[in-house]
């Protein structure tokens, strides 16, 4: 029965390496997307910029071809009235492309600073993205190890069952079904090893004669003598 659970155990083992395989798979998936979000975002953020540029660099030639419509205007008109207010137009053009310059510069320091973020996570994304997919293809490769080692172990768990008789093998599978490994422990210093409380002497006495199988009286385990 011992060999049995070492083997159950075992098989086990396999089946929560093969299903966190899959999942390890796809955590370094997700680690790749993030890492390409992260430099798409800060490639994003360069083309907006340059955008606005152009917005106000389009809204500043507007403005200064406005203005020449003033001064051709003033050429025209014959009135003081008109002049001057052509005048007070002019100077209003003139604040707006002041305005325009200073919002300009501000765009053009933050793209050169974008620009800079965008190419330092675009040169690390390359080797980031390299060593997840390196990781891919090694967690690729011992899932394909995994699979082997799943048959030997059903195999050799199938062997153990075929080599314990019928009584032995229901009260494994009994055991086992609502318990966490180990299911057969030792007695030991009076105590089961797998709830470390203390058995009574029926049990204890039972265990020691080892005349049929024993399970403690507190946790359920199948016990056998060690001292």
């Amino acid at each position: 029965m011992l060999i049995l659970q070492d083997r159950d155990m075992k098989l086990q083992q396999v089946e929560s390496l093969l299903a966190s395989l899959p999942m390890d798979r796809k955590a370094c998936e997700d680690r790749i997307a993030n890492i390409r979000a992260e430099v798409e975002g800060a490639r994003q953020s360069v083309l907006e910029l340059e955008s606005r540029g152009k917005t106000i660099e389009n809204e500043m030639g507007s403005i200064e071809a406005q203005i020449i419509k003033y001064k051709n205007q003033q050429l025209q008109v014959k009135k003081n009235e008109e002049y001057q207010a052509l005048t007070h137009e002019i100077e209003i053009a003139g604040k707006k492309i002041s305005d325009l310059e200073s919002d300009e510069l501000e765009v053009l320091y933050e793209l050169d600073e974008e620009r800079k973020r965008f190419e330092e996570a675009a040169g690390k994304s390359k080797e980031a993205i390299s060593l997840e997919e390196s990781a891919i293809a090694k967690l690729d490769e011992r899932l394909e190890e995994v699979k082997g080692e799943l048959a030997e172990a059903q195999e050799a768990k199938a062997k153990a069952e075929a080599e314990l008789d019928k009584p032995g093998r229901s009260k494994y599978t009994q055991v086992a079904r609502g318990l966490k490994f180990p299911v057969i422990v030792a007695l030991s210093g009076h105590s089961c090893k797998g709830c470390h409380m203390r058995v009574s002497n029926a049990v204890e006495s039972d265990v020691k004669s080892a005349r049929e199988i024993t399970t403690c009286d507190n946790c359920g385990r199948v016990l056998y003598y060690a001292d």
